[in-house]
């Protein structure tokens, strides 16, 4: 098989994993009724595995191992044998099987299992004083610029959906013109209480959920707004439908909402959604930008240190508090998603996600020919950090490197 051909097997044989798995456990199982695939986007595009039992998903997996390796070396092979390497461990989880957090990061994830380096985390929190002094929070601990610098910012509750609406309105005009045509789609904003996150884009339903328990800068909502819809996951999945169905992206596009090695770059492109767009437009942009990183690394690291050195949740909702000033609504979230069987290692996807688009976007942004061509293979093909790097000719981060 060629790589067109392994992307839609391994994407059939996804769906038929998400679909056995759905049946088997009733909404009962590792993943309760989210699933393998929350938004097949494959459903009368590419045709689900039908599958009994495990051994067949074992069968046609080890049969997709041996396809992979049989491909010329380059950032595709580098791709399709982590999703495939991704397939294995979710079947394996998903059969009660016991995988140590290392190995969910690195099989189920694709990401190195390690904390996140030390340097490049003194870094981060350097870039994010050195703003918060820019604008005239210098003074007290970290976590106080960062709590005096959001409370100035916050918009009032009652003002929220205003704030969405004319930021939802700003964020699509800019993404149709620079990275596709999303044609009449909006989201609606939908306020809730008691979730373990702070957005979510629902996207069958227009909606994008939103954690009022929080507070909201406009910055911050400008984020989340970039992320969950224009030119996030709502864009992400309007593109790869179309990519396929005009024939310019394999079948492994749909496969973007998958809980597994996809998910990173699908994170980052969230991440990265304000500066995609071009729409850092003043200081509070870019210490809100620095604040995300720095963030994803401290949250990154505290799943670490409670998957691996048994950090208790009260210390780590200390260290989320302290070190990354999060909010109290948001440290349950993340000591929570921490815990989970499945969803730990995830934690880290917004970190290596970020960094890795961010990365790329800086080499070639300068370059519009460049940019145009990352645009269409960071919305039109399914990547790994380093498949994306390779593809677009990036060469690694040195240690420390910012």
């Amino acid at each position: 098989m060629n790589d067109t051909e392994l992307g839609y097997e391994l994407t059939a044989i996804a769906a038929g994993i998400d679909e056995f798995e759905r049946r088997s456990s009733r909404g009962g199982g590792i993943l309760e009724d989210e699933g393998f695939i929350p938004l097949y986007l494959g459903d009368g595009l590419v045709v689900r595995r039908e599958y009994a039992g495990w051994p067949q998903v074992e069968a046609d997996l080890a049969r997709a191992r041996e396809a992979v390796a049989l491909l010329e070396d380059g950032p595709r092979r580098d791709f399709l044998a982590k999703l495939m390497e991704s397939l294995a461990a979710a079947a394996a989880l998903f059969q009660g099987r016991e995988l140590g957090y290392e190995e969910k990061l690195s099989r189920l994830v694709g990401l190195p299992a390690e904390p996140v380096d030390p340097v490049l985390l003194a870094s981060l929190e350097g870039l994010l004083r050195e703003g918060l002094s820019k604008a005239g929070f210098g003074k007290g601990s970290l976590r106080e610029r960062i709590a005096a610098w959001e409370a100035k910012g916050a918009i009032p509750p009652g003002e929220l959906p205003r704030a969405f609406a004319e930021l939802q309105l700003e964020a699509k005009a800019r993404t149709d013109e620079l990275i596709a045509d999303t044609g009449d789609y909006l989201m609606e904003l939908n306020p809730l209480r008691g979730a373990h996150f702070t957005a979510r884009c629902d996207f069958s339903g227009r909606k994008m959920d939103l954690n009022v328990e929080n507070s909201f800068t406009r910055t911050s909502m400008k984020h989340l707004v970039t992320h969950e819809i224009f030119p996030g996951h709502a864009t992400q999945n309007i593109y790869t439908v179309g990519a396929y169905e005009r024939g310019a992206a394999s079948a492994d596009v749909l496969l973007c909402s998958l809980n597994g090695v996809p998910g990173v770059i699908q994170e980052g492109i969230g991440d990265q959604g304000l500066e995609l767009i071009g729409w850092v437009e003043d200081l509070d942009d870019e210490i809100g930008a620095a604040l995300t990183r720095y963030r994803s690394a401290v949250a990154t690291q505290a799943a670490w240190m409670i998957n691996v050195e048994g950090l208790g949740d009260a210390a780590a909702a200390e260290y989320l508090r302290e070190a990354g000033a999060m909010q109290e609504a948001r440290i349950r979230g993340r000591i929570a998603m921490s815990r989970h069987p499945y969803r730990g290692p995830f934690v880290a996807s917004y970190f290596h996600g970020n960094e890795a688009v961010r990365r790329v976007r800086l080499a070639v942004e300068k370059d519009p020919a460049r940019r145009a061509a990352f645009i269409a293979d960071l919305y039109g093909r399914m990547h790994s950090p380093e498949s994306l790097r390779r593809s677009n000719g990036v060469p690694p981060r040195a240690r420390g490197e910012g």
